[in-house]
């Protein structure tokens, strides 16, 4: 079993050794074309990629080829699949962090690296195999060398490593991008792949035009305040990965933009000299923006108006994908419809998420190649794939071009409806003991009468308790409803309104008071000590009230506020009526979230968990 296993490994090494094409030295292009430049490497050439001499356009796959048993054990066979399917990229992540005292199945499955010093050399083993079987199918690799996210480590292991266990601070995952220790931590990762010789076939990864990229990260993200050095650790590190290896082009790995404050910083992540092309990742149906076919291809037409026209370089979606669900074929066209969109907007490349064998657990996004439901969706792969590698894209949209500039091609705001019946069960208010909601916030309101109050008075009161998830209309930038916090809560993303629609009382009211429970809306459930957001409140367009609510915390403070328009309460005995929580535009834009309801596996103490509600009084 020895002899044959090492005479195995032999004549794989030298299948591998034939299959690479003569390489002469390094010319240090960096990434883009250039005279004498070595053949066989995909390289920038003004918008545009060219391989050869030749424009070089892909649809390509991530693939399910570098952790867990059976994605390792199918490899082979799910880059072949790609291969069948005419693809001609595939990205794949190398990387794997742990803890030190990692169990004996991660170290064999899943990590790269257990503890700061314990290189694991099978994945760096798996990772030369895979890159020998890439290219014996003529398939390209972009190679991704961290996470932003927890997946197999990630960021958050880095920074554990070093004693940062606060995640839940604002900006928690910046650290990354500013410690001086966690980019020595990274800097040795990168340099052991990146400097690398295959053990299979010894050709230095350097040399082997396998590699189409080296992405520093996945899905690279933070919050707007780092920014700029989130583009020195990508200028830096490109560098070293450049120092290491002319041959190659690097990425960042951005996640993209969704929000318009996120677009201005993308441009200038992109712009960078030691950044070769653009990338955005979409899954379309995670954005109310781009659920329809036409948001889509507006939004895909503003991130490559902005690549070729602004920035001037070539442009690649790095992940997109609709769910795994209903109808295959309907999946497939919508697949269908972002790549035509994409090359008919003259864009370079894209990759679905994700090739792979069935698996004992299911994504919701996912190309499995062992299963019959997914041929309509890989044979449109295929023809799109067949397509754009037989000729360049004609560009046929006038929307685009340089005198567009950088114009918005696509909307930042999207109006949802969601609950369409009133809100209308008012409940009578018959003891002091009911009221119970906390003071207001100092300077922000005049003090209301609280419903206790109003009843020792003799008036008589009624409740209206809404569920804030069943909001009528929405405009934001993005905007839902979350149950897996503290509180369940509706969201608004920057500037716009939440709507919710209600019946009167029954009568005309003497007192109405509106109790609302408020924040403004940051990614989970931190935000800056400056983080606070104007809201302006409104029952059936006329004003109530001007409030500053406090930073996201996720949990908000009680508000109480009274509508004290004698004509407004006279209209309010029956009939439909409007309640809006509006933010406008402005540098105090920081999204509006309403809370409710304790959300079902909450384990934290919360007090007065309560609907958003009205009381009424006669």
């Amino acid at each position: 079993m020895r002899v044959t296993l090492v005479l195995g490994l032999a004549l794989l090494a030298v299948e591998a050794t034939a299959l690479a094409a003569p390489l002469s030295l390094p010319t240090g292009s960096g990434g883009r074309a250039s005279r004498g430049a070595q053949r066989g490497f995909v390289r920038v050439r003004g918008k545009s990629f060219e391989l050869d001499g030749k424009p070089f356009y892909f649809v390509g796959a991530n693939l399910n080829v570098m952790h867990g048993p059976t994605a390792r054990a199918q490899a082979k066979r799910t880059i072949a699949a790609a291969a069948r399917d005419r693809l001609r990229v595939g990205r794949i992540w190398a990387f794997g962090e742990g803890n030190a005292d990692a169990s004996s199945w991660d170290r064999a499955h899943t990590l790269f690296r257990a503890g700061p010093k314990g290189w694991i050399e099978a994945a760096f083993l798996h990772l030369d195999r895979v890159l020998v079987a890439a290219r014996r199918h003529k398939l390209r690799l972009i190679i991704t060398l961290s996470n932003r996210w927890k997946d197999y480590g990630g960021i958050p292991m880095y920074l554990r490593w070093l004693g940062q266990r606060d995640r839940q601070a604002y900006g928690f995952h910046d650290r990354f991008f500013t410690l001086p220790a966690a980019r020595a931590l990274f800097l040795a990762h990168l340099r052991r792949v990146v400097s690398r010789v295959n053990s299979v076939s010894g050709v230095p990864y350097r040399d082997d035009p396998t590699i189409f990229a080296w992405e520093l990260q996945n899905e690279l993200s933070g919050v707007p305040e780092v920014a700029a050095a989130r583009r020195r650790w990508v200028t830096t590190m490109a560098a070293e990965v450049r120092r290491l290896d002319p041959n190659h082009m690097v990425v960042p790995g951005v996640l993209g933009y969704f929000l318009r404050h996120q677009r201005r910083p993308w441009i200038q992540m992109c712009k960078l000299p030691a950044v070769s092309y653009c990338d955005q990742h979409v899954y379309p149906e995670e954005h109310a923006l781009t659920r329809g076919a036409r948001g889509l291809r507006r939004f895909v037409d503003d991130r490559v108006q902005l690549a070729h026209h602004v920035v001037g370089k070539p442009i690649v979606f790095g992940e997109f994908g609709f769910a795994d669900r209903g109808s295959s074929a309907r999946r497939a066209r919508r697949h269908g419809v972002l790549l035509r969109q994409l090359f008919r907007d003259g864009g370079d490349g894209a990759l679905v998420w994700i090739y792979q064998p069935s698996l004992h657990w299911k994504r919701p996004y996912g190309v499995l190649i062992d299963r019959r439901r997914y041929r309509p969706l890989r044979r449109l792969l295929a023809r799109q794939a067949r397509l754009i590698a037989r000729r360049a894209p004609r560009l046929r949209n006038p929307r685009l071009g340089p005198q567009v500039g950088d114009a918005l091609l696509a909307p930042t705001h999207v109006r949802e409806r969601r609950y369409r019946r009133l809100h209308r069960r008012w409940r009578a208010l018959s003891s002091p003991g009911k009221a119970g909601v906390t003071a207001p916030p100092r300077r922000l309101v005049p003090r209301p009468p609280t419903p206790a109050s109003q009843i020792a008075r003799g008036l008589r009161c009624r409740r209206l308790e809404v569920p804030v998830d069943r909001y009528a209309e929405s405009y934001f930038e993005e905007a839902g409803s979350w149950d897996g916090g503290v509180l369940v809560h509706a969201y608004g993303r920057r500037s716009g309104y939440l709507d919710y629609r209600f019946r009167g009382p029954g009568f005309a009211p003497r007192e109405l008071t509106i109790h609302a429970r408020l924040s403004s809306e940051y990614p989970g459930s931190t935000a800056p000590p400056h983080g606070s957001s104007l809201v302006e409140v409104s029952l059936d367009g006329h004003p109530v009230a001007r409030i500053v609510v406090p930073p996201d915390d996720g949990r908000g403070r009680w508000f109480r506020l009274p509508v004290e328009l004698e004509r407004l309460l006279r209209r309010l005995r029956g009939g439909a009526h409007r309640l809006r929580f509006r933010v406008p535009d402005g540098a105090e834009a920081h999204g509006v979230a309403i809370y409710g309801r304790e959300a079902p596996d909450n384990r934290d103490p919360v007090r007065r968990p309560r609907a958003l509600s009205l009381v009424a009084c006669r």
